[in-house]
């Protein structure tokens, strides 16, 4: 897997540069403009899969055979990339690393968050 390059040592203008770049494969996507309420599960589910990965410590190479998955696909995952799965396929994936999470859906004119991942 293509790994990116530590920003530590760069100056500013440079770190903005790379992150500029259209060649830039590091960071999390984030969710378009307006997202669906799709959109916003499938990235809440990726985000939960990320926090598991960073609190239990674990590489990408342990979490991925966990999940019987390339590290290509799990790195896709914690980067966002709410595109290429299926919120079952997400909840499939989560499920196996932990049961302690549950979805909720509120209406948002009386909670103001409509959905809700929590562990």
């Amino acid at each position: 897997m293509k790994k990116n390059k530590d920003f530590k040592n760069l100056t500013e203008a440079e770190i903005i540069a790379r992150l500029d770049s259209d060649n830039y494969e590091g960071g999390n996507i984030g969710l378009p403009e307006n997202p669906t309420l799709e959109e916003r599960t499938k990235y809440k589910l990726c985000k939960s899969i990320l926090t598991y990965q960073l609190k239990n410590k674990l590489s990408l190479e342990q979490v991925a055979k966990k999940l019987a998955i390339s590290e290509e696909e799990l790195y896709d995952i914690c980067r966002g990339k709410i595109n290429d799965f299926s919120i079952a396929r997400l909840i499939f994936y989560l499920e196996k690393l932990t049961t302690d999470y549950e979805l909720i859906v509120f209406n948002k004119r009386q909670k103001g968050n409509e959905l809700n991942i929590r562990k």
